[in-house]
């Protein structure tokens, strides 16, 4: 019997198994000891669906697909360099200029009230301070 029939045989009696090794029974791949783990899957903020390494976008600690980071008001696709974020949302640089000029200020802009509204002045009154306390 030929060498190469004979380590055929060996194989076919004893073959290999893809899920244990014979130092880690069980185990699948090891590196220098240590098991093989896969990656924990992130999930895309827009629709919810696992984003792997090579499509991945991260902006304003948010994670997106590339196809998935687009502009609220035109779904226009977004790049790194082309994008505003205000409160989670992201806009085109276009849109976001558009919304500030429709009312004067971000916050009415973008559906929010004023932060003015919100001050609280010394006397305990709310609002924006007289012209006649100045």
């Amino acid at each position: 019997m030929t060498p190469t029939k004979q380590r055929r045989r060996t194989l076919l009696r004893h073959p290999l198994s893809i899920y244990s090794t014979p130092n880690f029974p069980g185990k699948c791949c090891t590196n220098n000891g240590r098991n093989f783990q896969l990656a924990s899957h992130e999930m895309c903020s827009a629709c919810q669906k696992p984003v792997y390494q090579m499509e991945k976008i991260t902006a304003d600690k948010y994670i997106f697909h590339k196809t998935c980071f687009c502009c609220k008001k035109c779904k226009k696709k977004l790049s790194m360099y082309s994008f505003a974020p205000l409160n989670g949302e992201f806009y085109c640089i276009f849109h976001y200029q558009q919304l500030f000029k429709e009312k004067g200020n971000y916050d009415e802009g973008f559906g929010h009230t004023q932060h003015k509204t919100r001050w609280t002045l010394r006397n305990g009154a709310i609002g924006v301070p007289d012209e006649s306390e100045a």
